[in-house]
Formats: structure tokens, C-alpha cells, sequence
């Protein structure tokens, strides 16, 4: 009887169990800046705040959360923090091409071209 399989086993039900957990953090931050962008659409900037900002406690880089925060910030008038999250988007460099997008934003711009194009937008540092 070879009393390896049983480590072998466990050791593959850990692993199994690490992804498992990886991917769910991975989602659950995903999911809120999905919600926030939703909120952002209806015009909720504080229901989006939240969501985002519960996003980026869960995941710091997740860019999705991080532009989108950034617009809240710019659409609600806080233009310095906006700055900072389109200049961490750009940081990242995501080439991400967003599957939601708001109806004036081109299918080949990448997460960092809208950052980078929002960072345009914004009034000039005081």
C-alpha cells in the first residue's frame, strides 16, 4: 500500500481549495466595481463610492474600481482625487478593453486610454 496517495490527495484538495478562495476575493471585488458602474450610470455617485471603494479594500489594483472612482470623483467635483485614481489606472497600464462602457466611449479604447483621456479632462492643479 503506498501511503503517499493520501498526501498527494490532500495536497490537491489544498490547492483546490487555495484557487477557490483566490478566485472568490477576485470576484467579489469585481463584482462591486461592476455595481458601482452600474450606480454610475443611474446617476448614484454615493451608492457608487461605496461599492467602489469596498472593491479597492478587497483589491488595491483593481483598475475597473480605480477609473471608475475616479469618475465619481471627477463628476462629483473632487478633481484632485480624481487625478490620483486615473493616474494609478495608468500606472498599472491595463490593456483591458472594457465589456461595459458608456455609449460615448470607442470599443478600442483600453482602461488606460479612458484614464488617460479623463486626465485630460480635469482642470489644472491649484
Amino acid at each position: 500500500m503506498d501511503n503517499r496517495h493520501p498526501v498527494r490527495v490532500c495536497s490537491f484538495v489544498a490547492i483546490v481549495m487555495i484557487h477557490l478562495v483566490l478566485t472568490a476575493c477576485a470576484s467579489t471585488d469585481q463584482k462591486l466595481a461592476n455595481r458601482g458602474f452600474e450606480a454610475i450610470e443611474d446617476g448614484q455617485y454615493v451608492a457608487a463610492e461605496k461599492a467602489l471603494t469596498q472593491a479597492l479594500e478587497a483589491n488595491p489594483d483593481n483598475p475597473y474600481a480605480l477609473l471608475n472612482l475616479g469618475t465619481v470623483y471627477q463628476r462629483t467635483g473632487r478633481f484632485d482625487q480624481a487625478r490620483v485614481m486615473f493616474e494609478k489606472v495608468v500606472a498599472l497600464n491595463p490593456d483591458d478593453k472594457p465589456a461595459k462602457r458608456s455609449s460615448f466611449i470607442p470599443d478600442s479604447k483600453t482602461l488606460k486610454d479612458i484614464a488617460e483621456d479623463n486626465l485630460k479632462t480635469l482642470p489644472a492643479k491649484q
